[in-house]
């Protein structure tokens, strides 16, 4: 009996209670997207026990409650999570931690053991987001928590204006110490490096493509790129940001066997292109590149990058493939920012031959199927066309009736005889297809290449906005004379779509399933691209602040970066801060401040004593108007009305009175009276 007193008397009150809680729902309110639903529940439960142990209706759970709750939740971990070292698992285990806390949540230390924990778990909102949303909902918990902490301290400090305000002012102290941090101190590699769990969707262009894919992506307005140049700025025709080849083709989907692997499908292609002689990488031109530029990459959940034709970036992590583009370490699980540089493919001599095992891959075709495509190519090779005039018949087919539109028809099992020959009807992807395999039909190695075409140039930023619903899709053959060549046969349909975006070629059709349709109010679409362009500016400034930035800063800042140099640097604000506090403690060592009204009178006092007659010590201000009208009586009604309004102010509370006072003191001037 004793010892449940004793238990009793260390549980925390209940003010204590609410704010660990409050903290914890805080910090685990936009974890619910990542975490399992059983935990969710888990985390209620704890709650709940905690909360009816407080109101005496249940005990405190034993050792065998406490061990049962473990196995559990290490099984439900080990069942839900595929792999553990990911980024998921990781913060599930935080959060099964602050949940299994709850259950045993007793003393203050206990209390402080579970707010730290808060802290751990609120830094990583920034795992998966880095936006200002997520950076304002951040400083929300970590005032919440803080505030948490301030009201372990007794009842007084669990008051919640006392407690808010309290967190809000340790804070606001702490601001200066984490702007100088965050300028100074070394850059290390990002947590975020960690990979996602594999389960994670894979938003924008897929790793496959078939009839009516593409057209999908167009009914969404979310940011796909940002790229900003340094230097020129390409014409919108030449703006096609390509991130995948597909050279496989099944009849209905394009697709490259390995893609989604990254660098092991970078690794394994270019083992089988370079042999012998041809283990040497293609020199790039001697004259600088022709765009310089930097890509951020919105979350895609896969590894591809996006760039202009033959691209070279010296990014850590970033490699070139043998299909002419950019592949990540990992799977992008967070906006990522890379430099590119792309020669124009003219500017670049000596093209190589396409190996043997190259010509087979970007000829391809499955045995049977879309009879008319293939016997229409017979026919140009029956007439001794070249591959550059069988391109030249095709698109000149392209032109006869064929409409560009988002809802195409739905096509059956020979999908490019029924697009060429039928319906004429498609989006991008149905041009781009039909293209590849006729050609691919006619002898001429050619692929498909998934990307985004154009992009909204802002110009107060200076950078191109991409979005998703400019992803599109386009052909590359094979020339001799000229390597890979670019040819899109959409250009030859509806060249507005090139020339001018989606959404001017598409007009009727764009956006025409949203809820919404805010692209047609202006003043939405104003305001969204000033959203866009405040999180453009965020991401420049704070996230991809990396160690180059850092040190660009700091030159600018310093000079010459050496030791004593940043050690001044660190020293000077906390010195200027010290010498803050000591000048304000002096100012309030000083007592409190007077009223206004003997702040007026004061004053009147000084002028007085500049005048040459000074109020004596202990002097009443009525004897002291009295000396002065017998010493100096041109100065007697004024000093008797001042002394009037005075006592009138300070004595009996008169509002008027001492806006008379102030009047009457602003307007004295005994000097120029007695002159």
């Amino acid at each position: 009996m004793n010892a449940a007193n004793s238990q009793l008397r260390t549980l925390l009150p209940r003010e204590s209670l609410l704010w660990i809680f409050a903290a914890q729902l805080a910090v685990l309110l936009p974890q619910f997207a990542h975490l399992p639903l059983w935990l969710v529940g888990a985390w209620c439960l704890a709650v709940y026990w905690r909360l009816e142990v407080f109101r005496g209706r249940r005990e405190m759970p034993g050792r065998l409650v406490k061990s049962i709750a473990v196995l559990l939740a290490i099984a439900g971990l080990a069942l839900t999570y595929r792999r553990w070292f990911a980024l998921e698992p990781m913060v599930a285990l935080l959060a099964v931690s602050f949940t299994l806390k709850n259950i045993e949540l007793v003393s203050r230390r206990d209390a402080l053991l579970s707010l730290m924990l808060a802290y751990f778990l609120a830094a990583t909102l920034f795992v998966f987001e880095q936006t200002i949303p997520y950076a304002l909902y951040g400083i929300l918990c970590t005032v919440i928590i803080t505030a948490a902490l301030a009201a372990q301290q007794g009842r007084a400090s669990a008051r919640p204006q006392r407690a808010l305000s309290m967190s809000a002012k340790l804070l606001a102290q702490a601001v200066p110490v984490m702007v100088l941090l965050f300028v100074v101190m070394p850059r290390l590699g990002p947590l975020w490096a960690v990979p996602q769990n594999g389960a994670s969707a894979t938003t924008g262009i897929s790793d496959s493509m078939s009839p009516g894919e593409f057209s999908q992506l167009s009914k969404s307005a979310k940011p796909a790129l940002r790229i900003a140049f340094d230097g020129a700025v390409p014409p919108p025709e030449q703006r096609y940001w390509r991130g995948l080849v597909y050279t496989h083709f099944d009849g209905r989907r394009w697709s490259e066997p390995g893609v989604s692997d990254g660098f092991s499908h970078w690794s394994r292609g270019r083992s089988r292109l370079q042999r012998g002689a041809e283990s040497e990488e293609q020199p790039l031109p001697a004259v600088g590149p022709r765009y310089r530029y930097r890509v951020i990459q919105e979350a895609t959940h896969s590894p591809w990058l996006f760039a202009m034709a033959r691209p070279n970036s010296k990014t850590r992590g970033v490699r070139e493939t043998p299909d002419d583009t950019l592949v990540y370490k990992m799977p992008v699980a967070n906006r990522l920012a890379y430099e590119v540089r792309s020669w124009p493919r003219e500017s670049i001599s000596g093209q190589d031959e396409l190996t043997s095992w190259e010509r087979r891959r970007n000829l391809q075709l499955p045995p049977a199927g879309n009879p008319h495509a293939r016997q229409w190519a017979e026919k140009q090779i029956a007439r001794g066309l070249q591959p550059e005039q069988i391109s030249g018949e095709l698109l000149d087919l392209f032109h006869q009736g064929f409409t560009y539109t988002l809802r195409p028809p739905v096509l059956g099992a020979d999908s490019v005889d029924e697009f060429l020959f039928g319906t004429r009807q498609g989006f991008c992807e149905h041009f781009a297809s039909s293209y590849v395999f006729t050609m691919r039909a006619a002898g001429v190695p050619a692929r498909v290449v998934a990307g985004y075409q154009g992009g909204e140039w802002v110009e107060q930023e200076e950078y191109l906005l991409v979005r998703q619903y400019d992803a599109h899709a386009w052909a590359e053959i094979w020339l001799t004379e000229r390597g890979w060549v670019r040819v899109d046969p959409t250009a030859a349909v509806s060249p507005e779509r090139i020339r001018d975006g989606l959404q001017s070629a598409a007009a009727d059709e764009f956006m025409e399933d949203s809820l919404l349709p805010l692209h047609k109010i202006g003043f939405v679409s104003r305001l969204r691209l000033q959203w866009d362009m405040i999180n453009y500016r965020w991401y420049q400034t704070v996230v991809s602040f990396d160690s180059e930035r850092q040190q660009g800063v700091l030159q600018r800042l310093l000079g010459e970066i050496s030791p004593l140099r940043l050690a001044v640097f660190m020293a000077a604000p906390i010195i200027l801060a010290l010498v803050v506090l000591l000048i304000w403690l002096n100012i309030s060592s000083r007592g409190p401040r007077l009223p206004a009204a003997s702040r007026q009178y004061l004053r009147f006092c000084r002028r007085m004593a500049r005048a040459g007659l000074a109020r004596n010590p202990g002097e009443t201000p009525g004897e002291f108007a009295h000396r002065v009208a017998r010493e100096l009586p041109r100065l007697g009604p004024m000093a008797a009305h001042i002394t009037a309004a005075y006592e009138k102010a300070a004595y009996a509370g008169d509002p008027a009175a001492e806006k008379q006072l102030r009047r009457l003191v602003r307007s004295f001037w005994p000097m120029r009276i007695i002159r």
